[in-house]
């Protein structure tokens, strides 16, 4: 089990993560951006990945992760499954504290969890926008990504 912990000997926050390389079918993803199961069967079914969108009225649950790099063309992409991640793709609602889920409304980007409909994906760890007190990036949080146990 991961754990939080601020070293006695330096006093530098340490932040678990978790990551998978796994087959990107889009043909563009930006860092930061949130993923879900693709379809495609390059490296068998659940393999692949791609830009997250709303699946049906019934939730995202195939949102794993967040991309940790641009990709420009299909190709292995490595996806932070779990743990802290900076400057995330979110709606313009996002605030501190608030559970998050996967693409509600723009694609690639966690909306406000609606806990009747979707699956919690993580948490905003700051509030997004530009103004005082929030993030400095329109669309941006940092968030702690909820493992859910896929790989």
């Amino acid at each position: 089990m991961a754990v939080h912990k601020v070293d006695g000997v330096d006093g530098v926050n340490h932040f678990p993560k978790k990551s998978v390389t796994l087959y990107c079918e889009a043909s563009s993803i930006s860092a930061g951006q949130w993923v879900m199961f693709g379809t495609d069967t390059t490296n068998g079914l659940g393999g692949s990945v791609k830009l997250a969108t709303l699946v049906s009225t019934n939730g995202c649950s195939a949102v794993i992760g967040i991309a940790t790099q641009t990709l420009t063309a299909a190709g292995n992409l490595v996806v932070q499954t779990a743990g802290k991640y900076e400057d995330a793709y979110v709606d313009t609602d996002i605030a501190v504290g608030l559970g998050i889920s996967g693409c509600n409304t723009t694609a690639g980007s966690a909306s406000l969890t609606d806990a009747s409909t979707f699956q919690v994906i993580g948490v905003a760890l700051e509030t997004e926008g530009t103004s005082a007190g929030e993030s400095g990036t329109a669309e941006r949080a940092d968030v702690m990504i909820i493992d859910q146990g896929f790989f």
